[in-house]
């Protein structure tokens, strides 16, 4: 039985190692201009150079559930720790690199590395804790997320001052998080798998829940549409309110982020409350804070009301991984957890699509996302 301490490090080497795709989305944001710039003459600049940021998430979507598959056969430590040193590895190697099609197939790597990584994590965290213990881990993993992202951004944005190589530098992170995972996390028995309700379980593998599968990655899908409204146009919410200045955009959206602390600690603080509760209230505070900054007049109305959609988003999230970690047995958990991931990613290239369709029949941009927040509130049209 592992001590306290040992407990407490393998929570936070796995809260981590769920934070890795944030690092790897946010810490070349500030990194674009001179990306740009570098590549000025590539062709198809365009395209090309946002999929340095973009392709890693892209990838998680796509090969998520085979990590899954890999990690329920040849071990979920395993896959983890060599996930970690390929992405280490691989996420500061475009240092060393001149040519933009030889990042882009690093960022392939990594994006792959990270699908493992979080397939892996979340269904470590299964393994080795109770539903009561997983609520209290994922509920600090959101309350510290949104503030890691934001160092990330910073450190991010002070590295690429210094040349636009340098923010790649940040992935050495990678390394000391495979150090953690080394130390405080070992491979799971498979003789004390648990099923779903979390009763052992010594009979033979039962048949892939397929159905279970279903329900699980519709819903997050659906969910993953309002989850990403925001956590993707957060900019642009904020410049149609009014705001011109990209300085002042990012203190505002850092600003209203600090609501994904406070929906962390609300999902950790109600630790018996129901997924159907704890999702009402997500869905609640997405409606009215969508709808809110649809017709708010300025940024100084429109930020306490952005900042309350974050607050359904630390809930959001959260909820989703206990309530889909509850759903698979210790056999199928990796690979379920895997399509998870893949369905949940997948919401950040359909959400923009999803929201543009809509904006065909609305007058501007924030109508749209008063249109995402009005259906929000009629919670019967969403779940």
């Amino acid at each position: 039985m592992a001590t306290a301490a040992t407990s407490a490090l393998r929570g936070i080497t796995l809260i981590l190692a769920g934070l890795m795709p944030v690092l790897a989305l946010s810490g070349l944001v500030p990194a674009l201009p001179q990306l740009f710039q570098q590549f000025a003459d590539e062709p198809n600049r365009e395209l090309l150079v946002p999929m340095i940021i973009t392709v890693p998430s892209l990838c998680v979507a796509l090969f998520s559930g085979f990590a899954g598959a890999i990690a329920d056969r040849w071990g979920r430590r395993r896959l983890l720790l060599v996930s970690l040193l390929a992405f280490g590895a691989l996420g500061t190697i475009p240092m060393l690199f001149s040519s933009l099609q030889a990042i882009l197939a690093s960022r392939v790597v990594v994006g792959i590395a990270e699908a493992a990584i979080l397939t892996c994590a979340n269904a470590l965290l299964g393994d080795y804790y109770d539903e009561a213990d997983r609520r209290k881990w994922l509920g600090y993993q959101n309350m510290f997320g949104a503030l890691f992202g934001s160092a990330i951004i910073l450190s991010g944005g002070f590295l690429a001052d210094w040349h636009w190589r340098a923010p790649f530098l940040l992935y050495l992170f990678g390394f000391a998080v495979f150090v953690m995972a080394f130390i405080s996390c070992p491979e799971p028995e498979r003789a004390r798998s648990t099923g779903a309700s979390g009763s052992p379980s010594q009979s033979a593998p039962a048949a892939f829940p397929w159905r279970t599968v279903a329900l699980v990655c519709s819903v997050t899908l659906g969910l993953s549409l309002i989850y990403y409204v925001q956590a993707v146009q957060h900019g642009r919410i904020f410049g149609d309110m009014g705001v011109d200045s990209p300085a002042r955009i990012s203190i505002l959206v850092t600003l209203a982020s600090m609501g994904t602390i406070l929906g962390g600690y609300l999902f950790k603080r109600f630790p018996v409350a129901s997924m159907s509760s704890l999702l009402a209230f997500s869905l609640l505070a997405y409606g009215i804070a969508y709808v809110g900054v649809a017709w708010a007049p300025n940024a100084t109305i429109g930020l306490p009301l952005d900042a309350l959609g974050q607050v359904g988003g630390g809930i959001l999230l959260p909820t989703l991984i206990a309530w889909a970690l509850g759903k698979y047995s210790f056999e199928h958990r990796g690979r379920g957890m895997g399509l998870w991931g893949g369905a949940f990613f997948l919401g950040a290239f359909a959400s923009p699509p999803a929201l543009s369709l809509v904006g065909r029949f609305t007058p501007d941009f924030l109508a749209s996302v008063g249109v995402v927040g009005a259906l929000c509130l009629d919670r019967k049209s969403v779940v």
